[in-house]
């Protein structure tokens, strides 16, 4: 039994050792040993096409590729821009990944920003960049950067059904090896086994089910900015009310400075000054009332010798 176990245990390897490597195909046991069972034949597996772009890519496979875009846009309300873009999502059939709202300084002044990420279908990727450029406030100009990539997954999305397929094909041999094997030690090595494999299955459906799904909804993201920060400083040409204007603004900000200040001031010092200042009031009107009582002892004193002089 020992050495079936063994036995077990290399058909085992070269079984996962195929596995790994998706040009490989599985392979039944050979030998003349009896196992007290017929082993069930392996599945065929399509040997895959050697392509210029890729290894693993069988003619005719539909191109898989994950398209990502970028965009920045100059808009005049941003917070209803961004609400424009999810809804956007929802009407081609996507969703929205997510949002943020934000604020920008600009010449100490705050502007409202917001940023939305959202997934179109692949094929309506360019439509929803047109209705985001749209959106700008400014025509061509106020499309500040915009870029789109795309990565070719095909070669990995075959290759891992490839993997997939033998992994199968292994979990159904090795289910069969443990239904036909009555030691128990034997079982549970091959459980064992049957348990890595089916962890591995599970791993590679995820990634196939991701490639898919990234391939068939594109991201887009979008960045919206207030057309109003992007203005260009005037060097040249005198401007009163501008001058004035900001000059009461800054007088509000000091005032409002000045408040928050003697706020905190009051809430956190108050309540330690207050019974410090009243011990340092009845400290001085002790030393001032000890003063007076040395000085007006002094002038009797010195009364007193005046009159002894005279008599």
């Amino acid at each position: 039994m020992k050495k079936k176990l063994l036995l077990v245990g290399l058909i085992l390897l070269l079984t996962l050792s195929a596995c790994a490597k998706s040009s490989s195909n599985m392979e039944t046991p050979a030998g003349d040993m009896d196992w007290g069972y017929e082993m069930p034949p392996a599945a065929p597996q399509e040997a895959p096409v050697f392509e210029e772009a890729g290894v693993g890519v069988k003619e005719g496979q539909e191109r898989m590729v994950i398209q990502t875009a970028s965009m920045r846009v100059s808009v005049a309300d941003t917070v209803q821009a961004m609400q424009a873009t999810s809804d956007l999502a929802k009407q081609l059939g996507g969703y929205v990944v997510s949002t943020n709202r934000y604020t920008s300084m600009y010449n100490n002044i705050s502007f409202p920003s917001t940023s939305v990420v959202i997934r179109v279908p692949a094929d309506k990727l360019e439509e929803a960049m047109e209705m985001v450029r749209q959106m700008s406030a400014s025509g061509k100009d106020g499309i500040l950067s915009e870029s789109l990539s795309g990565q070719d997954v095909t070669s990995d999305f075959v290759d891992s059904n490839s993997r997939l397929r033998n992994l199968k094909a292994a979990e159904q041999q090795l289910m069969v090896l443990m239904e036909n094997t009555s030691d128990l030690e034997a079982t549970m090595s091959v459980f064992r086994e049957l348990t890595e494999i089916r962890s591995q299955i599970e791993v590679l459906e995820g990634h196939i089910k991701y490639l898919q799904e990234s391939s068939d909804l594109s991201m887009l993201s979008v960045e919206f900015v207030a057309e109003a920060s992007l203005q260009p400083i005037e060097i040249g040409g005198w401007k009163p009310q501008g001058v004035v204007r900001e000059s009461i603004q800054r007088l509000i900000r000091i005032f409002q400075d000045l408040v928050d200040f003697l706020i905190r001031f009051g809430i956190t010092c108050l309540p330690f000054l207050i019974p410090l200042g009243v011990g340092i009031y009845f400290l001085v009107r002790a030393i001032r009332n000890s003063n007076a009582k040395r000085q007006a002892k002094k002038a009797e004193t010195m009364v007193e010798v005046k009159q002894e002089k005279e008599e």
